[in-house]
């Protein structure tokens, strides 16, 4: 097993136990009326990792932008986010692409918004691992 490696990602990660639990819309451009839906696999305050169903030839890159970004608790973000393709990943059975995504600009309300969730899966996971439960 290869332990020589450095962490590259400067904020804290939180990972969607389901595809549901954590959904988004994004378009290929700002203003753009065609909206796509996603899943979100993980977020942090740098970016996140979408599960897109099919593939519309997305590249790492390439520029999209995300308008809505929904918990299954509610809304997180409901302002226009512009985002950077960091990776694509399309496995073989071609159900499904992969996309790391970077914010280039996080507006202050959705980062809060963001930042709010993060900490709410962090205590879930921590309550989780204790064996308590959170109320």
């Amino acid at each position: 097993m290869n332990t020589d490696f450095m962490e590259r990602r400067r904020h804290i990660r939180v990972y969607f136990a389901t595809m549901d639990e954590m959904g988004c819309e994004f378009s290929n451009g700002a203003g753009a009326v065609s909206l796509r839906a996603a899943s979100v696999v993980d977020l942090s305050l740098g970016g996140l990792h979408l599960a897109v169903t099919g593939d519309s030839g997305y590249a790492a890159g390439d520029r999209i932008t995300l308008f809505r970004l929904i918990h299954r608790t509610g809304p997180v973000s409901e302002e226009e986010i512009p985002m950077e393709i960091r990776w694509v990943f399309a496995p073989e059975d071609g159900n499904r692409i992969y996309m790391g995504c970077q914010f280039l600009e996080l507006p202050e309300e959705s980062r809060s918004g963001i930042a709010n969730l993060i900490s709410v899966k962090l205590l879930e996971a921590s309550s989780a691992r204790t064996g308590m439960t959170h109320r």
